[in-house]
């Protein structure tokens, strides 16, 4: 008894601390993208700006992601291998949600009906791998981590902007994070990849 008590205890202390992170808010501008003038809100989480010309583009050059953001003094929750790992895992789903079943073409040169995807990572909020292996804490929101970030589409040659999105919010409270402290940030931006696919897809008419 005295065992089950000391467990359930120690729970409600980790569930308290964690209730007390603060969420992924609405991130400040950071001078990533090349114009910000014409962002529109699409929802609570995401701006967008679409030129309608994406459908004039079938082949895409990724950029290597940029790490925007950088931890506090003294307050650092990850390593610096933990975000270059993040850095790299968003460059490969943006890549292969474009390319998943012979979608489009990824290049290296710039040319014509060729579009540069731009990505940086602007904020991210740690995941808490104690509480990402329970569905129950998970789904009272406890433990989340999640992530913002600034994207666009330009032309590869001229470098003018095609399409634009600012996204921020928090992981699943469904899928577990595993006990990473990036879990919930790789979920956000698995999501948003094939959102860009489906984007681009819709700017095709398919």
């Amino acid at each position: 008894m005295m065992k089950h008590t000391t467990t359930v205890l120690g729970l409600a202390a980790i569930i308290a601390v964690a209730g007390c992170a603060t969420p992924v808010r609405k991130p400040s501008q950071t001078g990533f993208l090349s114009d910000y003038s014409r962002l529109q809100e699409f929802d609570e989480n995401h701006l967008v700006f679409d030129s309608g010309k994406l459908g004039d583009y079938s082949q895409f050059i990724i950029e290597p992601v940029r790490m925007l953001y950088s931890q506090p003094e003294g307050e650092r929750k990850f390593t610096e291998k933990e975000l270059q790992e993040l850095r790299a895992y968003v460059e490969t789903r943006v890549g292969d949600a474009l390319a998943k079943d012979d979608g489009y073409q990824l290049v290296d040169v710039p040319g014509p009906e060729t579009a540069t995807i731009r990505v940086g990572i602007t904020d991210v909020d740690g995941s808490i791998g104690a509480l990402n292996l329970l569905i129950y804490t998970k789904i009272t929101g406890a433990g989340l981590g999640g992530a913002s970030m600034e994207g666009e589409f330009v032309d590869s040659v001229t470098g003018e902007q095609i399409a634009a999105a600012v996204r921020w919010g928090s992981g699943s409270r469904i899928l577990r994070a595993g006990l990473t402290h990036t879990g919930d940030a790789k979920i956000l931006f698995n999501r948003w990849a094939k959102d860009f696919r489906q984007r681009v897809d819709e700017a095709h008419g398919r």
